[in-house]
């Protein structure tokens, strides 16, 4: 008796200790042990790179990250509230660059928060390569949603053979990728394509005007592919960035609150603000004189850039 209580006893041990390395395996290293590896390579999961990377990037470092498989990220959030999964922003250091890899394949790197995916600090270039970033293609609440990329002040976003920005609805300027002032986008390959630059409903201005869509002055989200903001810099040398009126399945789409197109085709594959700046910080004043706009596909052929200085070249439509 007593030996079968023995032998009883010692299974019950064992399949808990399965349990516990089994909860291990799969829920993955911890933070300390993720920080702790001596570089990014020896790190398997996407999400644990980047944890990896907020602890250890240094000024002027360079880090590969290779994407092996197609990943889902939730992010962590860490842009305070501007809603990103991730903020490249690296406080006392510059000269960081970050590239995603895709390995094998084109890999897709999926957006499951409502949220933007990357926000580009000052002094970071990220650079996609044979890697589809997918955004979130709808939610709520709407005012959360926001281009995959943002390029900040002094950021630089670089895409390359194989890369692509895809699928997503954003509640601000740029569907697709948003270009700061003082921030660089340089498209020398890959695809733009099926995002929608959305105005959610502002209910106070609804009920201003008795319910009715169309009797206020509503200021539409621009640049369904691309949006460049006054003192942005935007060169595009290969690649395609979609037109909605080119292809209304995958062209990207602006669009105003009531669902309704806004301007020329439901548009603006990219659009370019040309104007002024003057101040800085708080105090910086922006004065908006023009635009510069791509209403039709931009495919490979087609070369586009606009200056921080507001000067441009290539094949704009208007």
């Amino acid at each position: 008796m007593r030996k079968k209580w023995l032998l009883h006893l010692i299974a019950v041990v064992s399949m808990v200790v399965f349990i516990i390395l089994g909860v291990a395996s799969a829920t993955g290293p911890s933070r300390s042990e993720i920080i702790k590896a001596e570089s990014i390579d020896e790190i398997e999961r996407l999400s644990d790179k980047f944890t990896w990377l907020f602890a250890n990037a240094e000024t002027g470092g360079n880090y590969v990250l290779n994407v092996d498989a197609d990943t889902r990220l939730a992010g962590s959030l860490t842009s305070g509230g501007t809603n990103f999964l991730y903020d490249f922003s690296f406080k006392d250091k510059n000269d960081i660059t970050i590239t995603l890899k895709g390995i094998g394949k084109a890999q897709n790197i999926v957006n499951i928060q409502y949220s933007g995916m990357f926000n580009i600090g000052s002094g970071v270039t990220l650079i996609l390569e044979n890697v589809l970033l997918n955004g979130c293609p709808q939610g709520a609440p709407r005012q959360n949603l926001n281009s995959v990329i943002v390029v900040g002040t002094g950021g630089t976003f670089i895409m390359n053979e194989g890369s692509g920005v895809v699928g997503n609805m954003s509640f601000r300027d740029g569907g697709g990728v948003r270009v700061s002032n003082g921030g660089t986008f340089l498209m020398n390959d890959g695809i733009i394509k099926g995002n929608t630059c959305f105005q959610p409903e502002d209910a106070a201005l609804a009920a201003a005007s008795g319910g009715s869509a169309n009797t206020f002055n509503e200021r539409p989200c621009r640049g369904g592919g691309v949006f460049v903001a006054v003192g942005g810099t935007f060169t595009k040398t290969g690649g395609t960035i979609a037109g909605f009126s080119s292809n209304s399945k995958e062209g990207n789409i602006t669009r105003s609150f009531n669902g309704i197109g806004v301007s020329n085709n439901n548009g603006h594959a990219v659009f370019a603000a040309l104007g002024s700046r003057s101040g800085s910080g708080l105090f910086a004043t922006v004065s908006e004189t023009g635009s510069k706009r791509k209403e039709t596909n931009a495919g490979p052929d087609v070369n586009l850039h606009i200056g921080s200085d507001g000067t441009f070249s290539g094949g704009w439509d208007f």
